[in-house]
């Protein structure tokens, strides 16, 4: 069983939880403490966080506080657009499990607050692995009026705050309350930060990245417009390959492909990893990162790029996937994803 405990006094949450699983007390009940989960960027097993040995009753005791925390958030926020479920459905999914009405896993609950601090409005993305709160969430913050930098520090911040935090105590409250008490900070001064962003341009090394994501599949029309969205938001160019397997590859400035890596593994994905990452260090100016570039836009592949589709759409020609690399100068990154040297078809 599990007792989530929780206040809430003069905007500070004080949150206790106390999980007990097979049994309700005495010998035989067991104290659950997380053995995994973390908010590494550099994780290649990130989207897919767990804790190890989870049996039934235990993900069910994690699963009925996340609801017990999401009730207690909506009592919070209870404007139409205050805190927003993507899939409402999943909440009645995972309270049936809960509830042990069934005993099929629901998916991940994904939930954004939209948050107003003193001096602007944050959006707040959240995804919820079933080991949670024995295992941390992945907690996104964004903003339309913070500069990518000012943002970029925001979740960094905030991940270092969560880490501080008791394992296995929810913190979903915790960082709402921060994110009131310290958000504001990052809207200060912002045509300095404005000048200090041109002054990086002229001046400040630019750290480079390229990275190649590996995903069990990538079939869902909202997921791969999010990728092409999201990967024009922060500046980034390459492709997504929809099909199974799926592939990514994201470059630009390299706080800006965390950013977007952090963002996309909190999607609810079956598997999804980093297969290599690629730095360089360029000083000077933004002609150097076009010259770490290998790919002129972002884009999703398919027969535009003369790469044939089969099985209706979920497979692709991996010789024309080779073709396409090696046309870009990244024929040697095909080994890393299948082991193998790619050649054309």
């Amino acid at each position: 069983m599990s007792r989530p405990n929780w206040c809430r006094d003069r905007g500070t949450w004080c949150l206790g939880v106390a999980v007990i699983a097979a049994g309700d007390s005495g010998e035989g009940a067991r104290e659950f403490t997380c053995t995994g989960g973390t908010m590494d960027l550099d994780d290649e097993a990130a989207g897919d966080i767990t804790c190890e040995g989870l049996d039934q009753a235990e993900l069910m005791a994690m699963i009925g506080l996340q609801l017990s925390e999401v009730d207690m958030l909506q009592s919070m926020f209870p404007g139409p657009r205050e805190l927003v479920v993507d899939d409402p459905s999943v909440l009645c999914d995972l309270r049936d499990f809960a509830e042990g009405r069934t005993l099929l896993l629901p998916p991940r609950l994904d939930l954004v607050i939209n948050l107003d601090v003193e001096k602007g409005r944050v959006n707040m993305s959240i995804n919820l692995p079933h080991e949670y709160p024995a295992a941390q969430p992945s907690i996104f913050v964004r903003s339309q009026t913070l500069s990518r930098q000012a943002q970029h520090r925001l979740n960094q911040e905030l991940r270092e705050y969560i880490k501080t935090l008791q394992k296995g105590d929810l913190c979903i409250g915790p960082a709402v309350t921060w994110l009131q008490e310290k958000g504001e900070s990052f809207f200060d001064d912002l045509v300095d930060t404005h000048d200090d962003d041109q002054a990086t341009v002229e001046t400040k090394n630019y750290k480079c990245a390229r990275l190649w994501i590996y995903s069990h599949h990538i079939y869902s029309k909202v997921k791969r417009k999010d990728i092409l969205d999201l990967s024009r938001e922060f500046d980034l160019t390459g492709f997504c390959l929809p099909g199974k397997p799926g592939i990514i590859c994201v470059e630009g400035l390299a706080h800006n492909t965390d950013d977007w890596w952090q963002k996309v593994r909190s999607w609810n994905w079956q598997k999804i990893l980093v297969k290599k990452r690629e730095e360089e260090d360029h000083p000077g100016s933004s002609h150097d990162l076009a010259t770490f570039r290998r790919f002129p836009t972002f884009q999703e592949l398919g027969t535009d790029n003369s790469i044939r589709v089969k099985s209706g759409g979920t497979h692709v020609n991996m010789g024309d996937v080779f073709r396409y690399l090696d046309e870009h100068g990244c024929g040697y990154v095909f080994r890393d994803y299948f082991g193998i040297n790619g050649r054309p078809t």
